[in-house]
């Protein structure tokens, strides 16, 4: 499975040194960045019949704490435009919380090989999101990613497929909703309440 691992950084940014990181990507769930960075998961859902489709991100920190997180709705020509606002979406708010050194987590190689390509290998309908993305990493100190099998990103799956069914956009700073702290404990961490 370790052929399926790809670690990637935006064009400019820094690379994460940490050759035994590859082990805790393989687990069953979620695993906590180092010490001193966040995780940004990402996740999209999309009905190709409606076009409607739903946004998820989640940030949590080395100690497994919640930083943030939303969810929103929007219509999408493709699953890969809706993966790319997804991406958008999580790397905004990660720059919003002034979180520096991020880890973006992915299930969608094909996004990834997108945001980690040069322009002539991205998807021409998505390459403003593309720039967009790339414009707010270099808001981070460093930022790397990532792709993660889709049992690693239960979270932002969650929220994705919530939002597009609620057709809303919600924005959660330092604690979750209560609809998430059963799935953020399904990947084997505690979700603590903040103070």
């Amino acid at each position: 499975m370790s052929s399926d691992f790809h670690q990637a950084s935006c064009l400019g940014i820094s690379q994460l040194p940490l050759p035994d990181l590859v082990s805790d990507i393989i687990d069953e769930s979620w695993s906590p960045p180092p010490h001193g960075w966040c995780k940004i998961n990402i996740d999209a859902s999309w009905d190709k019949t409606s076009s409607k489709s739903g946004l998820g991100c989640v940030i949590r920190d080395d100690g497994c704490n919640f930083r943030g997180g939303s969810g929103s709705y929007r219509l999408s020509a493709s699953v890969i435009e809706t993966e790319a606002h997804a991406a958008l979406m999580g790397v905004s708010l990660a720059a919003d919380l002034g979180v520096q050194q991020v880890i973006v987590e992915t299930d969608s190689k094909v996004l990834l090989q997108n945001i980690i390509g040069g322009s002539c290998k991205s998807v021409w309908s998505i390459y403003p999101i593309i720039s967009a993305i790339r414009r707010r990493c270099n808001r981070f100190s460093s930022c790397n990613w990532r792709w993660i099998p889709r049992k690693c990103n239960g979270v932002a799956d969650s929220i994705a497929a919530s939002a597009r069914r609620r057709m809303s956009k919600d924005v959660w700073l330092h604690r979750p909703p209560s609809s998430l702290v059963f799935v953020m404990q399904a990947d084997g961490l505690p979700c603590p309440p903040s103070s």
